[in-house]
């Protein structure tokens, strides 16, 4: 009887450590494929890489073409700079900050909203001076 017990374990094992060696060889041939799979999209894009370069270089003749267009561009760009006017942006004398005392709370947030500056509904008329005051 113990004979036949000790047979079926050995039996049991060997199927077992055959199961385990039959999963190491497909682990094996799955990073083997993978590798190889790696190592053609690599050499693409080195092959990538270097085509691009070659495609870029540019005889000096042309290159310097280019160097002069630019510049020219870029006096066109300021000698519109420089022909070009305007209004200088209105600013907020020390005045307009004191004559908020004088505004009610609804006029203060009419101001806000038209700055497009967030306020609480419930914020007292001190609250919206304050904010005023830090973004003029």
């Amino acid at each position: 009887m113990t004979i036949v017990v000790l047979a079926s374990l050995i039996f049991v094992l060997s199927g077992m450590v055959g199961y385990l060696y039959w999963q190491q060889t497909r682990i094996l041939q799955n990073l083997g494929s993978l590798a190889m799979a790696l190592g053609a999209h690599i050499e693409n894009t080195r092959q990538q890489h270097e085509e691009q370069p070659v495609e870029a270089e540019v005889p000096e003749v042309a290159a310097q073409e280019e160097e002069s267009d630019e510049e020219d561009d870029r006096v066109s760009v300021k000698e519109t700079v420089e022909l070009v006017e305007g209004p200088p942006a209105p600013k907020e004398s020390q005045d307009d900050i004191d004559d908020l005392q004088d505004k009610t709370s609804t006029q203060l947030r009419e101001l806000l909203s038209k700055k497009g500056i967030p306020f609480g509904k419930r914020d007292s008329k001190s609250v919206l001076i304050q904010l005023l005051k830090a973004t003029s």
